[in-house]
């Protein structure tokens, strides 16, 4: 076990060639052996695919610390939604900040779902639950004829 969690937080080669099996077993095990999609992989494709995926989301900034052993500079300290909530925060007044913000939180949400009930042809008041069934088996009926 040690093993493993210093291949996962240590990194480098090793990591790479560890991962790229996974990925191939999980692969060949997976999508071809029980969703029967696509072709099965060797092993050096899978670590083709592996460094290409590792590039892309190295140079995007996801997942990893480093990119190719250069630091990045640090983010800057606010995020968008610190700059909407003081924005927020100076267009109204201090006493119905709460208010307005639950406000505006209810329609936000109705709004969201208002639109995935038209995605799935329900109506505009259909609770959450039964619109989560609504919107997976559309997006079940969607895989499917994708896949035929």
């Amino acid at each position: 076990m040690g093993l493993l969690i210093r291949l996962i937080t240590g990194g480098g080669v090793p990591a790479f060639f560890f991962f790229a099996f996974i990925l191939m077993l999980l692969w060949n095990s997976l999508v071809v052996g029980h969703l029967g999609w696509g072709p099965t992989l060797s092993y050096l494709q899978t670590a083709g695919l592996w460094l290409l995926i590792s590039l892309a989301f190295a140079w995007a900034g996801i997942g990893s610390r480093t990119a190719f052993g250069v630091r990045r500079r640090p983010r800057r300290k606010t995020s968008l939604g610190d700059e909407i909530e003081r924005r927020l925060e100076d267009s109204f007044s201090r006493d119905d900040v709460h208010e307005r913000r639950d406000d505006l939180g209810d329609r936000i949400e109705g709004k969201i779902r208002r639109g995935f009930a038209r995605w799935v042809d329900a109506e505009d008041d259909t609770d959450w639950s039964e619109l989560g069934g609504l919107i997976e088996r559309k997006i079940r009926k969607k895989l499917g004829d994708w896949v035929d």
